[in-house]
């Protein structure tokens, strides 16, 4: 009888240990993301209030939610899992807290060099009086660049795809192409192309941010794998 209860009660205790383990890393991991309950909770399709007792350690999620977790974190189930030493969470955290500050100062650098690049090549072709190209236009094609930089910038500082930045991209890339193009006929009729980007941009962020691109993807694969069956 002593040897049940005591196998009972270490059994309990290992419960609580792992539930308190999972806990602590979500929790850690998820601020080492930099992303806030709530949006972790919209990545996974949860309540905010899941999350939250999760990492108070009230419940735990299901075994496809931890696969979920381990794959927003960038990490193997293994390690949400397993304790981590408070030395390695230090070491992790030490290594990838780069302030905000000086990943503002390196796109601003990016974009000085384009700046710049665009400046030295204005005055070199005005150097040698290029008539063929207008010249100031080398202004205007540099800001499709830069609004890649900052696409990147966002990227990586909210680990989402910025719709607003896709967006922009295709009517500054059409805006390129209808300065170079100026006086062609029906020019101007470029831009629904660019209205249409406008609508299929923000759907395909939406899709990649809440994952059901993936879905999408899987489903479109097994089409493709049952289609030569069907033909047969």
């Amino acid at each position: 009888m002593d040897n049940q209860k005591n196998d009972i009660s270490m059994s309990n205790y290992s419960e609580e240990t792992e539930r308190d383990i999972l806990a602590q890393n979500i929790t850690f991991f998820r601020k080492k993301l930099k992303i806030s309950q709530t949006e972790l909770a919209k990545r996974i399709q949860y309540s905010n209030k899941n999350v939250s007792k999760w990492e108070r350690g009230e419940t735990t999620p299901d075994i496809f939610t931890v696969k979920k977790l381990a794959a927003i974190f960038g990490i193997s189930i293994d390690t949400l899992l397993s304790p981590i030493a408070s030395d390695t969470k230090d070491a992790i955290q030490t290594k990838t807290s780069v302030p905000l500050r000086w990943k503002v100062y390196m796109l601003l650098l990016a974009n000085a060099i384009l700046i710049m690049a665009a400046c030295i090549a204005f005055f070199v072709l005005k150097s040698i009086d290029v008539k063929s190209f207008n010249i100031t236009h080398l202004f205007v094609y540099i800001l499709p660049a830069m609004d890649i930089s900052v696409f990147i910038f966002i990227c990586c500082i909210k680990r989402r795809v910025d719709p607003i930045t896709l967006s922009l991209f295709g009517w500054l890339l059409v805006t390129c192409f209808y300065i170079s193009f100026l006086g062609a006929k029906n020019i101007e009729y470029v831009y629904i192309i660019a209205a249409g980007y406008q609508i299929i941009a923000p759907i395909c962020a939406i899709l990649i941010n809440s994952g059901q691109i993936i879905k999408i993807n899987k489903i479109f694969i097994k089409m493709m794998k049952k289609e030569p069956s069907t033909n047969k």
